[in-house]
């Protein structure tokens, strides 16, 4: 007896085998979202792709995020429309998706049947709603998937400092498995369960 199984809120049917196929891609320029994109992947069990800029440069990178344009991103190895599910990895600046990984979503993302993102930023839940955080770029993506996004965190790297840090530790501050316990990881093991679901 096959099993057929709807993707979310999006109305898309497909044959289920129990397991979705899955791809993890990430953008990271200080290393932060690659840990994080890798350390999903190898929970997952799945591929992981590095989303490279076609033209660099961390000023260009910028520019190219304020203006939410850009010279685009390179080809990958994998094609993200054959996988059930892509988890994308990026970080934010200046509280905009930064352009590489918003290239990659713009490129691939009417072909993605589901998306998951999750972000390594410097804002924290109490600044979510702020010029620089969070919530607008989980709401553009909402608006960008059309229901297709299945679940959006953001890892602050501040969960990984002393309570007390200068604030300026916060963009210093780097994932690595011996700092990843606590708070971050508890995070880390719900976004799972939803990537997972």
């Amino acid at each position: 007896m096959a099993m057929i199984a709807i993707l979310g809120n999006t109305g898309i049917m497909y044959p289920w085998s129990g397991r979705m196929k899955t791809l993890v891609a990430y953008y990271s320029k200080s290393g932060n979202n690659e840990y994080l994109a890798r350390r999903l992947a190898s929970e997952l069990g799945c591929d992981c792709e590095r989303i490279a800029p076609r033209f660099g440069g961390m000023f260009f990178q910028l520019l190219f995020t304020a203006f939410k344009k850009g010279f685009g991103i390179r080809s990958l190895s994998r094609d993200p429309a054959g996988y059930d599910r892509v988890v994308v990895c990026g970080p934010l600046w200046m509280g905009h998706l930064a352009y590489p990984a918003l290239a990659f979503i713009k490129r691939h993302g009417v072909k993605i049947p589901s998306l998951c993102f999750a972000t390594c930023c410097g804002c924290d839940d109490s600044q979510k709603d702020d010029q620089f955080g969070y919530g607008a770029v989980f709401t553009m993506l909402e608006g960008m998937m059309r229901g297709k996004l299945i679940a959006a965190e953001a890892f602050s790297v501040g969960m990984i400092l002393p309570e007390g840090a200068p604030s300026e530790e916060v963009m210093k501050a780097r994932l690595s498995d011996a700092n990843f316990t606590g708070a971050i990881a508890e995070r880390f093991a719900r976004f799972l369960v939803k990537v997972k679901a």
